[in-house]
């Protein structure tokens, strides 16, 4: 097969897709990654285009063969030309967050309780919220109420606060709506600012 520009598709799997990096590491992408499928043998070969590891090539083995599901060429990756309009990507997400008010604000898709540590908060001003580089742990486990809770987008380009769901925050920006965390990971994760971000969210002392 020749190589082609995709995104890695839709996976069950909370979103990850566990892969192996040329050098050994193994690890997890998310979902709609854009890559460079170079190979599709038993083992698909590919080069990231985005996030964190922009540019390493890494591979995945072939998905195996199912009765119950209909995937004729087994593979984990979407061809950029069969998907509607050429590309899954929309426009960069644009978010108010109101630590006062505890509201986060997602354009185009609504309002929804959230918080942030009052001992510890994210300081105002406007950040990049990074494409996520691999699922977070929880002490606490959501999976009945959101099956993307372990998928946490970085506030900034640097340091430990994230946007997530959840009940507590150590100076994140932490989604309380629980039940409503799927519609805006889906919201968010298909969003694009470039290479790195999906977004901004604007921090607002109100």
């Amino acid at each position: 097969m020749d190589s082609y520009f995709g995104y890695i598709e839709q996976i069950d799997d909370g979103g990850w897709l566990t892969i192996k990096f040329d050098d050994g590491l193994i690890w997890s992408l998310p979902e709609y990654t854009q890559v460079h499928v170079k190979s599709s043998n038993g083992r698909e070969t590919f080069e990231v285009l985005e996030g964190r590891f922009f540019g390493k090539k890494a591979s995945v083995k072939k998905k195996g063969w199912r009765w119950d599901q209909w995937d004729i060429d087994r593979s984990y990756f979407e061809e950029e030309v069969h998907l509607k309009e050429g590309c899954i990507h929309t426009d960069a997400a644009q978010l108010r967050f109101y630590k006062k008010s505890k509201i986060l604000e997602v354009t185009g898709l609504g309002s929804f309780k959230a918080m942030t540590d009052p001992k510890n908060p994210i300081p105002d001003g406007t950040y990049d919220i990074e494409l996520p580089y691999k699922p977070h742990k929880s002490s606490f486990r959501y999976e009945a109420r959101a099956n993307y809770y372990r998928t946490w987008f970085r506030v900034g380009n640097s340091g430990d606060r994230f946007l997530h769901c959840g009940n507590i925050s150590a100076g994140c920006l932490t989604v309380t709506d629980i039940d409503k965390w799927d519609a805006i990971y889906k919201h968010l994760i298909i969003s694009r600012n470039d290479f790195n971000s999906i977004g901004t969210v604007k921090v607002l002392n109100l």
